[in-house]
């Protein structure tokens, strides 16, 4: 390796595991901005902290994850560039959404409960929701993955990212039947994301797919008075289906639209 290499590959680039626990933690830590008191502030504090770390500090002065690169070098690396084709990865993240969304609202609906409440979706909730579609995408489907592709194959780097990105959102040690249960099933989105990303070659279906499912799912999934075991028992198992549909669905897309020069990235992936 060059001597130029080497003063780009920082001491934390060299190490996958250890930057992978560091990127984590950090994106943990930083979300304690959105537990300051206030209400848009906070959310918006941690965005802009977020995209720092991600856009500035990772690729100048931390180098993750292949080391200290451009700007535009970087994004490559995580798959935030290429955009194209623009139409087709619209088209999956939009279409991916409506799938989820469409398979929760049924299975609220077959409660019997479902209330169409609009305020279930605040303003909040939209700064709230780019947080969780734009940055959990570039860090998670992004930079982690790039580091768990770095020791492992593809198949498992995609489960363990996934098994990772189902940790964080534990809110409390104490574990019971429904917490398990929704682990698995964050588990099971954080498959399609990575699947998405890695089959496209771009993190914009993945963002925009993350996003909208994020800021629609507490007005599809409203079912006051339902019976608990019955309405998460439907909503697991026609989520878990549109999971698997949006699964096909990618791979279909993708396979019979003409992608460019985007297919190098795919087969490269």
């Amino acid at each position: 390796m060059s001597t130029n290499q080497t003063m780009k590959m920082s001491k934390l680039a060299n190490n996958p595991k250890p930057a992978i626990a560091f990127t984590a933690v950090t994106y943990l830590l930083l979300g304690f901005l959105e537990r300051l008191p206030g209400t848009y502030i906070p959310a918006l504090a941690y965005f802009f902290a977020l995209g720092i770390l991600a856009l500035y500090l990772m690729p100048k002065v931390i180098g993750l994850p292949k080391g200290r690169k451009s700007f535009q070098e970087y994004c490559r690396d995580i798959r935030l560039i290429p955009l194209t084709p623009l139409g087709r990865n619209i088209v999956i993240g939009i279409t991916l959404a409506i799938l989820t969304l469409s398979g929760i609202l049924l299975s609220s609906l077959l409660t019997g409960h479902f209330v169409l409440d609009w305020s279930t979706i605040p303003g909040l909730r939209w700064i709230k929701g780019l947080t969780r579609g734009i940055w959990e995408e570039v860090f998670f489907r992004g930079i982690i993955l790039v580091l768990f592709m770095r020791m492992y194959p593809q198949r498992k780097s995609l489960v363990l990212s996934s098994l990772l990105f189902a940790v964080i959102h534990l809110k409390s040690f104490a574990l019971d039947l429904h917490m398990v249960v929704d682990l698995i099933s964050i588990f099971f989105m954080g498959l399609l994301f990575a699947y998405v990303v890695l089959k496209t070659g771009s993190l914009l279906p993945a963002i925009i797919f993350h996003y909208f499912h994020d800021i629609f799912v507490n007005l599809v999934q409203n079912t006051p008075g339902a019976d608990q075991v019955v309405s998460e028992g439907l909503l697991y198992i026609f989520l878990w289906v549109a999971l698997v549909i949006g699964g096909l669905f990618t791979r279909y897309i993708v396979e019979h639209w003409s992608a460019g020069g985007s297919k190098v990235m795919v087969t490269q992936a």
